[in-house]
């Protein structure tokens, strides 16, 4: 995924992936949701991107990034994913024995049993409480290195239609309910939909002026 191109083309908004090491399931609990999102939210006011739209899901996080002045998409996100690595890790240093220790869980047991019975859903399989161990290194790219929270790199797609923007949103939406994790996008509480459809206001803020 490290080795796709990326084109950092004035005016294209970023369709960007980026995915858990070995596909841990990381983000079924509250407290990794959050801590993620709250790092989209610096950096979005950081480097002054127009954050138009994003999701979590269990071993991904997608989000559609409009950069405003020629910073690189991989700066962005190469610092989005290094500090939240950093503040999972540190989380997991402390050892949580239960769901309930890092916030609870994102959708019910029940329902999170039935995702893993897909067999699509192999990053379910094995459901438990993370650990610091199922991050660790076996061969370090730097010196120091013990853990690793993401897969090298990020799969970005140059968005530049306003139809292929309501695709890609659309398509982020509605990816929690083909994974079975909610019955409706309404009901999934870490994407942008509530942003668009729902009145309040939600953390991180959504850029909908291009509507």
């Amino acid at each position: 995924m490290s080795k796709l191109p990326k084109f950092d083309v004035c005016g294209h908004v970023h369709f960007v992936t980026t995915k858990v090491s070995r596909f841990v399931p990381l983000f079924v609990v509250h407290d990794f949701c959050q801590i993620l999102l709250a790092n989209v939210d610096f950096y979005r006011s950081k480097h002054d991107f127009k954050l138009l739209g994003y999701v979590i899901i269990p071993d991904h996080f997608h989000a559609l990034i409009y950069p405003q002045h020629h910073v690189p998409i991989r700066t962005v996100l190469q610092d989005i994913k290094r500090y939240a690595a950093k503040q999972i890790l540190e989380r997991l240093g402390e050892h949580p024995r239960n769901w309930d220790g890092l916030g609870g869980l994102i959708a019910p047991p029940e329902r999170l049993e039935l995702v893993c019975q897909t067999p699509a859903r192999h990053c379910l399989q094995n459901l438990h409480v993370p650990r610091l161990a199922d991050f660790r290194v076996v061969r370090p790219r730097t010196t120091g290195q013990e853990h690793q929270v993401w897969q090298e790199g990020f799969y970005d797609f140059n968005v530049h239609t306003e139809a292929k923007l309501h695709e890609k949103l659309n398509y982020m939406h509605n990816n929690p309910v083909v994974w079975g994790l909610v019955d409706g996008p309404a009901d999934y509480p870490y994407s942008s939909y509530q942003n668009y459809f729902s009145t309040g206001d939600h953390v991180p803020p959504i850029e909908t002026d291009w509507l």
